[in-house]
């Protein structure tokens, strides 16, 4: 029994689910023929539970592909599921990926009628807003799992490796219906006329190219990046579909306000002027920024008991975030701007209305001389 425990603990520190399964598995065997059946049951349920549905993807976790050396696995199995990811999109951008996601769920019927299409996407833009939760998205509304792609495993020491790594990869892909996802994919696809990088890198690039190339038709691959200007041409060239994922305007940056306070209700819920004000004093950060704020506004609900996000919470978030030279006269301006009145601010901060009055009134004097 010892000798399975040590097995496990030491899957579950190498994110090994394959070993967890199994010696898991053989604890549970043991445990059932000492006559502890109600543990033995209970672990065979939390193995039930951890594994996939799809009988295919069962079959693909147990030959995951690891690096050579490190015996890192280098992709990670992500399953749909419809309940963790809700995005909200652009309308430019929504229709775009409901296009990509159309063209997914009637591969076989545009396979039928003899057109042949690559199934690939790549999502492009400034770190935070929303490239990777996209992926995932797809993989709901499509019911395909996901197969992230894991680059601390891809790229070994040896630049060799790091070829055969994405050729493991892609023939994994290949054997299973799933979505290839490839983040941070500029860390594999630098222009080949960077005059900083090593040949043997190029030659890694070259491989990609021939990898993307023999994907079966059916396949589908999404990769993101935050540094689009640095991707090899002849990559643009591998993409039916490219989409530029941006910051989102203020009807998204609404909708994001009331998908982030839940399971909470805030002060702006059923006031419209101050969720306005609010969307315009977070307009410029990215969703990701923007979903923190609310976490962090939600643990200081739970901890003071509170069923509401106060605005000062999230105010006092924001100003962390915005204001880099942080001082009493810039905390009282910087809630000015959002609107709150004199006596608001007296009440949220403590400070005196006199001396609120001459920080929010310092600006307007000096105009007027």
């Amino acid at each position: 029994m010892q000798t399975e425990i040590l097995r496990i603990i030491e899957g579950g520190l190498a994110n090994d689910k394959r070993k967890i399964i199994a010696y898991s598995s053989r604890l549970a065997d043991r445990l059932e023929k000492e006559g502890d059946i109600s543990l033995s049951k209970c672990i065979r349920q939390k193995i039930e539970e951890g594994m996939p549905n799809n009988s295919a993807i069962a079959d693909a976790m147990r030959v995951i592909p690891l690096d050579a050396d490190s015996r890192l696995q280098i992709v990670e199995i992500v399953q749909p599921d419809e309940e963790r990811y809700r995005v909200v999109l652009t309308p430019e951008v929504d229709k775009k990926i409901t296009e990509f996601i159309e063209i997914v769920n009637h591969r076989s019927e545009l396979e039928l009628a003899g057109i042949e299409i690559k199934k690939t996407l790549l999502l492009h833009g400034s770190p935070g807003c929303g490239k990777t939760s996209i992926a995932h998205y797809i993989s709901e509304k499509t019911g395909l799992p996901l197969i992230i792609a894991r680059l601390d495993g891809i790229v070994s020491s040896l630049l060799g490796s790091t070829a055969k790594n994405i050729r493991k990869i892609f023939d994994y892909a290949n054997t299973i219906p799933c979505i290839l996802f490839l983040d941070e994919f500029d860390a594999i696809a630098k222009a080949r006329d960077d005059q900083h990088e090593l040949g043997e890198l190029k030659r890694v690039i070259n491989s990609l190219l021939q990898n993307i190339d023999a994907m079966k038709q059916e396949a589908v691959m999404i990769a993101a990046t935050n540094h689009a200007e640095l991707l090899d041409n002849a990559i643009w060239r591998r993409f039916v579909q490219t989409v530029e994922v941006g910051l989102p305007g203020q009807k998204e940056i609404m909708d994001m306000i009331d998908i982030f306070s839940e399971p909470f209700s805030t002060e702006m819920s059923n006031d419209m002027s101050k969720k306005l004000a609010f969307s315009a004093m977070v307009d410029g950060i990215s969703p990701s920024d923007l979903k923190t704020l609310f976490d962090r506004a939600k643990v200081k609900c739970v901890l003071n008991k509170d069923k509401v996000i106060p605005i000062n919470t999230l105010l006092d978030a924001l100003y962390e975030l915005k204001v880099n030279e942080k001082s009493e006269r810039n905390y009282v301006r910087f809630l000015g701007e959002y609107g709150m009145s004199q006596l608001a601010i007296n009440k949220a901060t403590g400070i005196g209305l006199r001396k609120i009055k001459s920080y929010l009134t310092e600006n307007t004097t000096k105009e007027a001389k």
